[in-house]
């Protein structure tokens, strides 16, 4: 696609853009947020530098992509509850800084997200975003239709376990202030909220018909089908083979920084390099889709016999 309205500055040929020449608080022909959409289909993320987004336009930003969404975890920006507040303070890592895709325990998981800097440290705190679609071409046929074959369990109490937020509770810890018993109880509710959903291990992208890995290490507990061994084993494959260099990109935040990624085409991971020191971000995340994986965008030789 040729972009005529904003300028767009490939990172690698595999993933990653910078876009400039738009003031995204004064957006008023609404060609410029498709041609906003199109990078980010071609790039899987792309990034903006020295945006001081008033609430009202990052919204409209959010809304280009989709029905917007609340979530479960954050607070959010007073009036603005689509507006997500992700801040972090001291030396307790914040449980972000694994390879994940966001919130796929969903049975409609967030299509996109966008993250805004607000306040940031004085060195680190990186995100790498990696692709998973370019993930999946490099497996080679033979493996790619094991994978297709495959569907996978995502929970949300996993992430607990994985985080050992039940040991938290007995010590009393504390987060943003609360005891974090007051906060496993909270959790507790969002797990009743949101019981554990099945997705194809590879998915047709709902945009581009590219097929992309559908696992990840914070909310896939397991491959469907299979003894769990194996399943334990092709998890921890597929994570190490997503975060291979030449798959990724890093971005380096500045105050006023804008990232905006597919969360279909992406696992991203966020550094924790800058404790004690205070970061907030704003968060916003659109376009809930259902994963599926579309029998006609699979070549005929890799669609496997075990699905109809």
């Amino acid at each position: 696609m040729t972009f005529e309205r904003i300028s767009v500055e490939p990172m690698s040929p595999v993933i990653g853009a910078t876009v400039s020449g738009v003031d995204l608080n004064d957006i008023r022909d609404p060609a410029v947020y498709e041609e906003i959409r199109q990078a980010l289909w071609k790039h899987h993320v792309i990034f903006f530098r020295n945006q001081p987004l008033e609430p009202d336009a990052y919204l409209r930003l959010g809304e280009s992509f989709g029905d917007m969404e609340n979530h479960e975890f954050f607070p959010h920006v007073e009036g603005y509850p689509q507006i997500q507040v992700i801040r972090h303070e001291g030396n307790v890592r914040p449980e972000t800084d694994r390879w994940h895709t966001d919130v796929t325990f969903r049975e409609r998981p967030s299509r996109v997200a966008i993250l805004r800097a607000v306040k940031i440290p004085p060195s680190g705190g990186d995100t790498l975003w990696a692709s998973t679609a370019a993930a999946f071409d490099a497996l080679g046929p033979d493996f790619q239709r094991l994978l297709l074959a495959l569907d996978a369990r995502h929970d949300l109490p996993w992430s607990f376990r994985l985080n050992d937020n039940y040991r938290k509770f007995a010590e009393g810890r504390v987060r943003d202030g609360k005891p974090y018993g007051d906060v496993l109880e909270e959790e507790l509710k969002m797990v009743r909220r949101n019981p554990s959903a099945t997705h194809p291990a590879v998915i047709t992208h709902p945009v581009t018909n590219r097929l992309t890995l559908f696992v990840n290490s914070i909310w896939t507990m397991r491959l469907e089908g299979i003894h769990p061994d194996l399943s334990d084993q092709l998890l921890r494959m597929m994570a190490d083979w997503v975060k291979k260099p030449e798959f990724s990109c890093r971005f380096r935040w500045e105050q006023d920084s804008v990232a905006i990624w597919d969360n279909f085409a992406t696992q991203h991971y966020a550094t924790f390099d800058y404790g004690p020191h205070y970061r907030e971000m704003q968060r916003m995340t659109c376009g809930s889709t259902t994963p599926q994986l579309l029998r006609e965008q699979v070549p005929p030789a890799l669609w496997p016999a075990s699905r109809t």
